[in-house]
């Protein structure tokens, strides 16, 4: 607390720093509740309104239950959620408002950055609080920090982030669904998987920046597109499983039909599926057992799986399978298995 009260006391001291700042691209894009700047000239909180430009320097403030999104040109958004300070301690752009350099000091509570690819080395978007440094190079990453216990933790949901200690020497490098935590003076602990807490979080606040207001482009603008995009995709392709599915049901049906055919006119089962089509040499075979044509496919090009196992007690089944839908990104949707018990068949004849 003595160290919020320090960088609080000093800002009264800070001299040319000013909230609304002509042509600067960081703008407050939007807000929620009791938003706030700290007016130096006057050594008071003012209310900041929609639309402000902020200059470096400026330190902003969001109370509780309220919530705040600045973006930072076209390229960056941060979220302020409830009861958090920053600081904007530097902001360089090129002439085409391309980020240089941006550093922002978080001294109390959490925030989330949209940063798109940052193209060169030479450029940099990075979150520091009173004892990390987290530096991006094109991500979607949480930053909280908890002055009760002096912990920073650090959350990627997209892209990469490398977060160093400020104090000490360590060093990791989150990647897609991962998190540290830096506690005091100590390194940060080894990168583990993200909470599906903070998914949610993300997922809430993506919903409410207004990305296409702001005017952002390329990659961030992408981020919604493409999650929509996706949902369509995993939509349709669960549609063709389903439909798959009806389709595989059924063709188990008709080759369980046909093995108890196949059984009854020669007292065994086939050793392959294809056995059901043509004759293996055994004595009383009376097939085809299906129509002509048939190939063993299931819905989705692939040939049906037929085995002859046996449960840990002995008891001896045939087992039909299909390894289903693989959609585009690697999912498997529709697997479906058909167990059939040679005792049963028997006894069904």
């Amino acid at each position: 607390m003595k160290k919020i009260s320090l960088i609080f006391g000093l800002m009264a001291m800070i001299s040319g720093i000013i909230c609304f700042a002509g042509d600067n691209p960081i703008i407050l894009a939007d807000r929620a509740g009791s938003v706030y700047y700290w007016n130096a000239g006057a050594g008071r909180w003012d209310d900041l309104p929609v639309k402000s430009r902020l200059a470096e320097g400026v330190f902003v403030k969001v109370d509780a239950g309220s919530k705040a999104i600045i973006s930072f040109g076209k390229k960056a958004v941060i979220t302020l959620s409830e009861n958090t300070a920053i600081r904007i301690e530097r902001s360089l752009f090129d002439e085409k408002d391309e980020i240089k350099e941006i550093k922002i000091q978080l001294p109390k509570g959490k925030i989330w950055s949209v940063v798109e690819k940052i193209p060169s080395e030479d450029r940099k978007f990075n979150i520091e609080t009173p004892n990390t440094v987290a530096g991006v190079r094109g991500t979607i990453f949480s930053t909280n920090y908890n002055q009760q216990d002096d912990s920073t933790t650090v959350g990627v949901v997209k892209g990469e982030v490398g977060v160093a200690s400020s104090k000490t020497a360590g060093y990791v490098v989150l990647k897609e669904n991962m998190s540290t935590v830096v506690v005091a003076n100590k390194p940060p602990v080894s990168p583990q998987a993200l909470e599906e807490k903070e998914k949610q979080e993300w997922e809430n606040w993506k919903n409410s920046i207004p990305f296409s207001e702001i005017g952002i482009v390329g990659g961030i603008a992408e981020i919604n597109a493409m999650q929509i995009q996706e949902a369509a995709r995993i939509v349709r392709e669960l549609g063709m499983a389903k439909k798959g599915s009806e389709k595989v049901m059924k063709d188990f049906e008709a080759i369980e039909n046909a093995i108890k055919l196949f059984y009854s006119d020669t007292k065994t089962v086939p050793a392959k599926l294809d056995d059901l089509m043509k004759n293996p040499g055994l004595q009383g075979w009376n097939g085809p057992y299906l129509g002509a044509g048939t190939n063993f496919m299931d819905p989705y090009g692939r040939p049906y799986q037929y085995k002859r196992k046996k449960t840990p007690g002995g008891k001896e089944y045939l087992e039909l399978s299909t390894f289903g839908l693989i959609g585009a990104a690697g999912e498997t949707y529709g697997e479906e298995k058909k167990i059939i018990f040679l005792d049963r068949l028997k006894e069904s004849l």
